[in-house]
């Protein structure tokens, strides 16, 4: 149900935007360079490389609305006396969708290209999956579902009217774990 709402109120956002007649639809890609720190409960610290794509919806210079498709890439690590856990080599990854809100500060509006900084706060629903190690295997396993609030910031580098340069820092708020991500990618303007 809640689901549902949510895309409610985010399709009635987005006719009403579309309304004003600025309205410009952007989709983009970008290699996202994540860090993942767990508390002792699962004490994972490593850095992986993940995928990153969205689609935006404009209203205007200053605000737009954002969905995505997040994957972190992999994060390892050696188990050893982990209460709960056998010892050995663990992987994971959290892969889900997110949503969110988007402030710009445009500079040099009039030229053709320009320089957008932007903040932006949503919410995500991600699956973490991990594998477990048995005896000399690797098996296939989850830690779950985790939904929550995500924020961050960045800028944009627009190299024409229609294709920029997309660089940002994103904070998820993780349950028992710090989860950063340094995205840097292209979009396209239609």
């Amino acid at each position: 149900m809640k689901r549902i709402i949510t895309a409610a109120a985010l399709m009635l956002i987005t006719c009403t935007t579309y309304a004003e007649g600025e309205t410009k639809f952007v989709a983009g890609v970008a290699a996202a360079f994540s860090d993942y720190k767990g508390d002792s409960s699962f004490p994972v610290n490593d850095s992986g490389l993940g995928l990153n794509i969205y689609a935006q919806v404009r209203a205007n210079s200053w605000f737009g609305l954002e969905v995505g498709y997040y994957n972190s890439g992999e994060f390892s690590s050696d188990f050893v006396s982990v209460p709960g856990f056998e010892d050995g080599s663990y992987d994971m990854s959290l892969r889900g969708f997110n949503a969110s809100a988007i402030g710009y500060l445009p500079f040099f509006q009039n030229s053709e290209s320009g320089l957008e900084l932007y903040g932006k706060l949503g919410l995500f629903d991600y699956d973490i999956d991990l594998t477990i190690p048995v005896g000399n295997s690797q098996l296939p396993g989850s830690l779950g579902h985790e939904t929550g609030i995500y924020g961050g910031a960045g800028f944009i580098m627009n190299v024409s009217e229609n294709i920029g340069i997309r660089t940002e820092a994103v904070y998820y708020n993780i349950d028992n774990a710090d989860l950063w991500s340094l995205n840097l990618g292209v979009e396209i303007g239609f």
